[in-house]
């Protein structure tokens, strides 16, 4: 049985679709309500909702990488270093986010401009990985292609 690391077409649009709800909705509600500091309007506390929610859905889809997309990368040591950031980021953004609710009072600001700062952090990195997995997967393509000419020529 042969599996890919690349993601089926359905599964990564999803993905790239609930990051992208994600990114849009958290970097608004920052925006909004950290760094202009406006009154919370309903527009805002429905953003703020709408980014828990696709928060949620994330962390599933997160796991849903992990029994192939990551287990194989992993295994064969390929887009390692942009796939563990983003897989660490995703961590500190699941734990901060939960502690935003949790955590004591007094931990609160610290750990709101932590969730910030690595999600606006995260948001760059995601398209790095993706670009790094294209071009070693274009890499391994024509690897492959020179060495089966290679080998197909008369000697």
């Amino acid at each position: 049985m042969h599996f890919s690391i690349q993601l089926s077409k359905s599964h990564r649009y999803l993905l790239y679709l609930v990051w992208l709800i994600l990114c849009l909705t958290g970097v608004y509600f920052a925006y909004s309500q950290d760094w202009q500091q406006q009154f919370p309007s309903d527009f805002s506390t429905a953003s703020l909702k709408i980014h828990g929610i696709s928060a949620a859905l994330m962390s599933v889809l997160i796991g849903s990488l992990l029994s192939v997309h990551i287990r194989l990368s992993l295994r064969i040591k390929r887009n390692l270093i942009t796939g563990l950031a983003i897989l660490s980021m995703m961590g500190l953004l699941m734990f901060s986010g939960t502690a935003l609710y949790y955590s004591p009072e007094d931990w609160h600001e610290n750990v709101k401009w932590l969730h910030i700062w690595v999600g606006l952090i995260a948001i760059l990195l995601l398209p790095l990985h993706i670009l790094f997995g294209y071009l070693s997967r274009s890499r391994l393509k024509s690897k492959k292609l020179k060495h089966a000419l290679s080998h197909d020529e008369p000697n």
